[in-house]
């Protein structure tokens, strides 16, 4: 009896299957709660076998809806890799091979590109820094030949001899000893620097800038000595060592004379005699100990917002140039130049040692004093634009306002 209830069952649950093909998720649950129900009433004694078997029929049937809803959302896949495997290969290899190929193609020229540039970039470099090199040596055979130059000969009035007329005293600072330190005090305090901060592109920028500064103020210094022919305060007695003065002939005009000297001295102090102004000692003095007064006053931003306040800052700066000053005021202490002399010649060496520092590093003033500038290739003119132009908004403006420190306020006092 039970066999042929369920036999009938299965019969009609083919008949519901076929007529309701059209909506066959819905209607084969319904169907199936259906005969679950009938078959519980008819026959109390279907087994637990018989209703599990039944319920994982309906979720087998779901399960194959739900793949086949996906299937069909996936068929927009390209055919070809389907043509692909059944060739053999898979998808994932498939898929490998054609990124090799991407990367073949495309990253290769432009790893070939950048490695082009780095070794142009070096190659300019190296040029530039051998262009550096050889105009520095220039600039030192330039000083020497117009060391040996003759000075321009200046009239002297009578009237004005006793300016020209101070007894020669040996030099306080000799020029060698000057040049000596005027070179081994800015090699000392980058080498400090270097040892403390293991910076090799502020060593190197620090380097290039003194050189240049030493290398390029010989010129207008020397150049201004010949040009002008300023006797110096001790040139009487140079021209005539034993006071007697010996004179070709003595020109007598609007109540002024100009005096004709016949020298007796040594040919070489003549010439120097003539050589007042500007003062040598005082212009290589400020441009090398004023070089290292920027240098140091911007590692520790003492003329920037950030030091404001701190006067131990500035004290620390200005050391370098209370030494080229006392080297300045000793030539006036040992006859060898007037005041104007040294005036001019420290002007000329602080303006020359800040163009040099300018050469390598940014305004001293400005928010990033004492960091080494990047050397600007003519390829990189639009990232330079923007470099400088980010440098401009933080130097405007209030200069309280620091991006080096997060924009917060930079003196002692806020």
């Amino acid at each position: 009896m039970a066999y042929s209830l369920t036999a009938n069952l299965r019969s009609r649950k083919r008949e519901k299957s076929i007529k309701g093909s059209d909506d066959i998720g819905s209607g084969t649950a319904r169907i199936m709660d259906k005969e679950t129900s009938e078959a519980s009433i008819i026959n109390p004694h279907i087994d637990n076998t018989q209703q599990t078997i039944m319920t994982s029929g309906k979720e087998g049937q779901d399960l194959m809806s739900s793949r086949r809803t996906v299937s069909e959302s996936s068929s927009e896949e390209p055919e070809r890799v389907g043509i692909n495997a059944s060739n053999g290969n898979s998808n994932g290899m498939w898929r490998n091979e054609l990124k090799i190929g991407a990367e073949s193609s495309s990253a290769q020229p432009e790893k070939q590109q950048q490695v082009q540039h780095s070794r142009f970039r070096h190659r300019n470099e190296r040029f530039s820094d051998m262009v550096d090199i050889v105009l520095r040596f220039a600039f030192v055979a330039i000083f020497f030949k117009l060391e040996t130059m003759s000075a321009f000969k200046r009239e002297i009035h009578a009237e004005e001899l006793w300016l020209y007329k101070n007894p020669r005293r040996p030099d306080i600072v000799k020029g060698g000893e000057l040049l000596f330190w005027v070179i081994v005090a800015p090699l000392i305090v980058t080498v400090v620097f270097y040892v403390f901060t293991k910076d090799k592109r502020d060593f190197r920028a620090a380097s290039w800038a003194w050189t240049l500064a030493l290398c390029m103020n010989g010129l207008p210094t020397s150049m201004l000595k010949i040009t002008v022919g300023r006797p110096r305060p001790d040139f009487f007695y140079r021209c005539f060592p034993d006071g007697l003065m010996v004179l070709n002939s003595s020109i007598i005009s609007d109540s002024s004379s100009i005096l004709d000297f016949n020298c007796t001295g040594i040919t070489s102090d003549i010439n120097e005699g003539r050589k007042s102004f500007p003062s040598g000692h005082s212009s290589f003095a400020f441009a090398s100990f004023g070089l290292i007064a920027y240098y140091v006053g911007a590692k520790l931003h003492a003329f920037d917002a950030r030091g404001r306040g701190h006067t131990w800052r500035l004290c620390i700066a200005v050391i370098p140039l209370i030494i080229a000053t006392l080297v300045a005021v000793s030539r006036t202490c040992d006859y060898h130049h007037h005041w104007q002399d040294v005036t001019v010649g420290a002007i000329i060496g602080l303006l020359t040692g800040y163009i040099s520092y300018r050469q390598y590093y940014p305004s001293i003033f400005g928010p990033q004093a004492g960091t080494p500038s990047i050397r600007w290739p003519r390829t990189q003119g639009n990232k330079y634009n923007k470099h400088r132009a980010a440098d401009d908004i933080g130097a405007g403006g209030d200069m309280l306002r620091r991006p080096l420190l997060g924009g917060k306020e930079q003196t002692k006092w806020y």
